[in-house]
């Protein structure tokens, strides 16, 4: 029981900065004394950045692979025929190829985009309700900034500080280390923002703790992952749902339990795509 309860902590100095960044925002009690709700405001500004490299990642892959299947079919080898009648061939050639391509790459790009934007909708509304408690008013954080003192709009953007720290590296990383020539993995996990689970995880520690603890040792494999799929969409259903109903009825303790399991989740996340060393 004791290891399970520790392996649920942070583990590094990385794991634990990156926790407290991400309970940041629980600093806001004490800006917004008087509106609890309102610490949940600097999530609004990581919502568009979070969306906006989302956006970037799936772009720049589509472009990626698009180009890279040209030159896969050959025309990166065409030679211009001599005759003149060769030569409009060959333009036309390559303007009909060229534009069979940028429909595939609008298509591909259409369709993820609208596949994050589904989620982002989710979250909007999620938000909306967090900050206002009611069903009936959506993007409003314009009107709530504007509504702000200057000292409470500072705060927001000194929590979207935090968000950078968090996000930055991940922004540069997937440029610096040529993340979208990926070629050997699924292009749509890594366009969704989904790598591939490894098969050695940090992850497992903790479901080894929880099996030990239970008396049910049993080595976690790849495809246990695939089976719990259901599991966690309709958790994810209930979290959902029932967090929008607790922010509603405690304005305090909604927001506040709902930033602590954040901070929870995108550390076991992280686990998850971590692989052991």
């Amino acid at each position: 029981m004791k290891n399970f309860l520790l392996s649920l902590l942070p583990w590094s100095k990385k794991e634990w900065s990156d926790f407290i960044a991400d309970l940041a925002p629980l600093l806001g009690l004490f800006v917004f004394s008087t509106e609890p709700r309102n610490i949940m405001l600097p999530l609004y500004p990581e919502l568009y950045f979070v969306f906006g490299y989302g956006l970037i990642r799936l772009t720049s892959i589509s472009l990626y692979a698009a180009v890279k299947q040209g030159n896969e079919m050959g025309l990166r080898d065409l030679e211009v025929p001599e005759p003149w009648f060769g030569k409009i061939f060959y333009v036309f050639f390559i303007l009909f190829f060229g534009a069979i391509l940028i429909i595939v790459i609008i298509c591909i790009i259409a369709l993820l985009i609208g596949f994050n934007f589904f989620f982002y909708l989710l979250i909007e509304l999620f938000l909306s309700v967090a900050c206002t408690g009611g069903m009936d008013a959506n993007f409003t954080f314009p009107t709530l900034y504007n509504s702000l003192s200057p000292s409470e709009q500072y705060y927001i953007w000194g929590m979207f500080l935090f968000t950078l720290y968090r996000y930055m590296p991940r922004v540069v990383g997937f440029f610096k280390n040529r993340e979208y020539r990926n070629e050997s993995e699924s292009w749509a996990w890594v366009a969704l923002g989904t790598p591939p689970v490894p098969e050695n995880n940090q992850f497992q520690i903790m479901v080894k703790a929880f099996q030990t603890m239970r008396g049910k040792e049993k080595n976690l494999e790849e495809s246990d992952y695939g089976s719990l799929g259901g599991v966690v969409y309709f958790s994810f259903l209930f979290f959902y749902f029932g967090a929008i109903i607790l922010m509603i009825k405690l304005p305090l303790a909604g927001p506040v339990l709902t930033l602590i399991v954040k901070a929870f989740f995108e550390l076991y996340y992280f686990r998850l795509h971590k692989e052991i060393k």
